[in-house]
């Protein structure tokens, strides 16, 4: 797994240097040698790393102030099935290089960067939440892994500590690293959901490159539960290959051995997918790579899938190894249509509040279990 001792230099903007992120820094990487340079404009940073050709820098760390939203709904796309999910932005770029990874396709910046005004982000996240009679589901990583930088910046646990003492939320940070050894000591009061995007070893092997191996990530799932977190597991995207079917049933068999399926939240199941234009960058950077040689079809939203048939039974068989090895876990699909998930399922939630009465079913359900009260009839199907 690439470590993020990768990191050699820290650019934190004077703006935030003394926020709590900066501190959390500061303290983490006491004593090393990794360079922390305070600067005066971030944007002219850029724009001479920029100028000197300098892309996808991994070795080097912007901290800046952010003037934009932190918080917005999950990018559904038209025409697919979403739940009323929302996402923390806390920064951009990634540690990591898999292949299908969808940043590729409007990445216009040569480093990594995260938003050092952290104090801002709970100042919006509270005007929007506070008060309000509904459970959010909150996650992070949508434009960087959640826990691939933690053990040097401590912002991961920043927002644990924050969300323990909120109610009417539940964080989610969604991670491909094996990073969490910073967590398993906070008290996180069960309002935190540690996640992983999974794949079959010879996935990992192939399309996502200094990532965690998949016996590392469920070694880092067994530590958090064992801490007391709540698991989920991302089955997304769905990679069909030779034997895809017996890898994927070997996976959930796994995973479902080496955890408790009653502390699994939620498992999202949805297939590969790349927007127009993301083909021609995958092609160009992995030359060799098998993922854009599949025939694919354009859906409603302009996205590239696998065909119905395709997704369908890979689906299909999923959903139901998932619900042969613990019938009571909750699965659902991830961008997908009406007619898959009748497909798939059976039924087709009216809505996004619909599909999200079967999160708070489930999380009704393992609440249950923690105060050790029987509930029966309020598992989703």
């Amino acid at each position: 797994m690439r470590r993020p001792e990768l990191i050699r230099k820290i650019y934190i903007d004077k703006e935030v240097k003394d926020g709590e992120l900066a501190r959390s820094i500061r303290t983490k990487l006491a004593g090393s040698d990794v360079i922390i340079e305070e600067i005066d404009d971030s944007r002219a940073l850029l724009d001479t790393y920029q100028k000197n050709g300098n892309l996808f820098e991994k070795d080097t760390l912007l901290v800046y102030n952010f003037q934009g939203r932190f918080i917005s709904s999950c990018p559904g796309s038209d025409g697919m099935i979403c739940c009323q999910y929302f996402v923390i932005n806390f920064g951009v770029g990634c540690l990591y290089d898999c292949h299908y990874c969808y940043l590729q396709n409007f990445l216009n910046h040569p480093l990594m960067t995260l938003f050092g005004n952290i104090e801002d982000v709970f100042d919006e996240l509270h005007r929007r939440i506070d008060g309000k009679n509904f459970h959010f589901r909150i996650g992070t990583g949508e434009y960087t892994d959640s826990l691939a930088l933690e053990p040097i910046t401590g912002l991961s646990s920043i927002l644990i500590k924050r969300f323990a003492d909120i109610s009417n939320a539940t964080l989610e940070l969604k991670t491909k690293s094996s990073n969490v050894d910073e967590l398993l000591s906070l008290d996180h009061k069960e309002h935190t959901v540690v996640a992983w995007s999974l794949n079959p070893q010879n996935i990992i092997d192939d399309v996502e490159p200094g990532t965690a191996s998949l016996e590392e990530r469920l070694q880092a799932a067994e530590k958090v539960e064992a801490a007391g977190y709540r698991l989920a597991f991302h089955l997304d995207p769905l990679i069909y290959h030779d034997n895809w079917e017996q890898n994927y049933h070997r996976l959930i068999e796994e995973v479902c051995d080496r955890v408790n399926p009653d502390r699994i939240s939620w498992i999202s199941v949805g297939s590969f997918r790349y927007s127009p234009g993301q083909k021609e960058i995958m092609q160009s950077r992995f030359a060799a790579d098998a993922l854009t040689k599949e025939e694919m079809v354009q859906g409603s939203d302009g996205k590239y899938r696998y065909f119905k048939t395709i997704r369908e039974s890979m689906y299909a068989s999923v959903r139901k190894k998932i619900k042969q090895t613990n019938p009571k876990l909750f699965v659902y699909l991830c961008m997908e249509t009406r007619r898959m998930w009748e497909g798939v399922f059976g039924f087709v939630p009216d809505s996004a509040k619909n599909l999200d009465s079967l999160f708070d079913q489930r999380r009704h359900y393992m609440d249950s279990l923690s105060d050790g009260v029987t509930v029966t009839g309020t598992q989703p199907k």
